[in-house]
């Protein structure tokens, strides 16, 4: 039997090597040793078998941080059927558009959904905590369930953030979970004595794909929130106190921590956190430029997409290191840059972001047109633009459909959004380009203040003195609260429904 065919095995394989030791330990919660867990994935798989579920159907678990969520999600992967993880935070109206949507059979959410809205033939299971689904398992056996997986069946099918237009649905197989996860492990240099804080919610890849199957591929330890803000006055004693050597976070947890009051021995105390990975949302320079004067910890600027989970390592700990890069892509990935004719570009030379490799996806759910035509040259198409430097360190720039045209000259909207990100009471900007009939498109910017002190006269002097006259927002708006997803990425598409309000 292949060992490393999909998480199933590797389950089985480190509860043989590590049966005692710790893997998920709740933060103020229960905690599950790696020999537990194999017997509560079995007992899963049976709790599946008997509501009649069987391979390939599709089980959406939308539900707070828990033990229980990974032993839902590793049980799935066992029983072969789909995974369908989802933000907990949800609406109703947005979930019951997902499960309709990829027609799952099994629900299990913390929320009381109208029955009315649900399909008659998905069963519904209703999550109240980790003791009521873990104690409803103890009546199954927990002997080793088997099943035969093929490492190219679909695993996961994740919901997209989409920031630009609607979510995708993202098909992942345990081939690509699995050959990503030995990738990442192997080069942040994971090892069984690494010890993770885990702050995202479960219901996305971030997590995933940096902390909860890494830890469970290399034998470490996960330290598990309920989510940032049930921790956030305490995180540095945490760190310190656990020992804790790595934490993935989004811009917006990152901007919370700096702009926090801590206790400065706390700070001060820590020596295990020797840099923490922020992802899920472009992240400026000058955002990690504060965060490493305030705490003394650099922050890698992590770069990856739902079809292809963390495609580049920007490493603080090389000897070169410096902010602004995207680092270098992960040895399970090839990484290229593609012109409008999709032809290679040379360094330095900004165009569409292309990768090809086993962590790429294997289709949309339902929409095989928009799958075939993500690729070209057996790259797929991230829609990002990027360029690499003449060392093979690349650069995110912006998403290609974020890319202003105004007066026939290409305008990035992270260019002007680091400018704005400079003053020192920008909370969050964002910066869009809206239809002009006369240039094709004149520029938007929305700014989130920390105070009331910033006047937008102040942001249009700085951008003046900083951006030729054509790059200069044409308006500038304040808003009180910036629209993010549950990722933490700003939807751009709710900014341009803004547009309509008062100035």
């Amino acid at each position: 039997m292949n060992l490393e065919n999909n998480f199933s095995d590797i389950l089985t394989e480190r509860s043989r090597l590590f049966s005692n030791k710790i893997f998920c330990h709740k933060i103020n919660g229960q905690k599950v040793t790696f020999q537990e867990l194999e017997q509560y994935v079995n007992q899963c798989c049976r709790f599946f078998e008997e509501i009649g579920l069987i391979a390939g159907d599709i089980t959406t678990i939308s539900i707070p941080n828990s033990i229980s969520f990974i032993v839902l999600y590793i049980a799935g992967i066992r029983s072969g059927i789909k995974i369908n993880p989802c933000p907990s935070s949800l609406s109703e109206h947005e979930l019951v558009k997902n499960i309709n949507f990829v027609e799952c059979k099994l629900l299990i959410s913390h929320q009381a959904i109208d029955s009315d809205l649900i399909p008659k033939d998905c069963f519904t299971f209703r999550f109240k905590n980790d003791d009521h689904l873990l104690s409803k398992l103890e009546s199954y056996s927990k002997q080793k369930f088997e099943r035969e997986i093929c490492s190219d069946d679909v695993a996961c099918i994740y919901y997209s953030s989409g920031t630009t237009g609607d979510a995708k649905c993202v098909l992942y197989s345990h081939k690509n979970m699995l050959s990503l996860t030995k990738s990442i492990v192997n080069d942040f240099e994971f090892i069984p004595e690494s010890i993770h804080l885990g702050i995202l919610p479960l219901g996305h890849t971030a997590i995933t794909n940096y902390q909860l199957l890494p830890s469970l591929y290399a034998g470490s330890t996960l330290f598990l929130a309920d989510n940032f803000n049930s921790i956030r006055q305490d995180i540095w004693k945490i760190i310190t106190d656990l020992n804790i050597s790595y934490l993935q976070v989004v811009p917006t947890i990152l901007f919370a921590m700096t702009a926090t009051p801590y206790d400065e021995e706390d700070v001060r105390a820590n020596r295990s956190l020797k840099y923490i990975g922020c992802g899920s949302a472009p992240l400026s320079i000058e955002s990690q430029i504060k965060f490493y004067k305030r705490f003394n910890v650099k922050v890698a600027n992590l770069y990856g997409l739902s079809e292809t989970g963390p495609s580049h390592f920007d490493n603080p700990l090389l000897a070169n290191w410096e902010p602004g890069s995207i680092g270098y892509p992960l040895t399970v990935n090839e990484c290229k840059i593609f012109s409008k004719e999709f032809n290679e570009l040379k360094a330095g030379e900004i165009g569409q972001i292309g990768l090809k490799g086993d962590n790429v996806f294997v289709g949309y759910h339902k929409n095989n047109k928009a799958y075939q035509n993500s690729f070209s040259n057996d790259y797929f198409l991230t829609g990002d633009l990027g360029y690499k430097d003449d060392n093979g360190r690349y650069y995110f720039t912006d998403r290609e459909k974020d890319l202003i045209i105004k007066a026939g000259v290409n305008i990035i909207p992270g260019e002007i959004e680091e400018i704005i990100f400079k003053l020192q009471n920008v909370k969050s900007a964002a910066v869009i380009g809206v239809p002009h009939k006369l240039f094709g498109e004149e520029i938007v910017a929305f700014v989130e203040k920390k105070d009331s002190s910033l006047q937008k006269k102040h942001v249009m002097d700085v951008l003046t003195e900083n951006l030729q006259p054509l790059k200069r927002p044409d308006r500038i708006i304040f808003i009180d609260n910036m629209p993010v997803g549950p990722s933490g990425k700003i939807l751009k598409r709710e900014l341009r429904k803004k547009l309509d309000i008062s100035e």
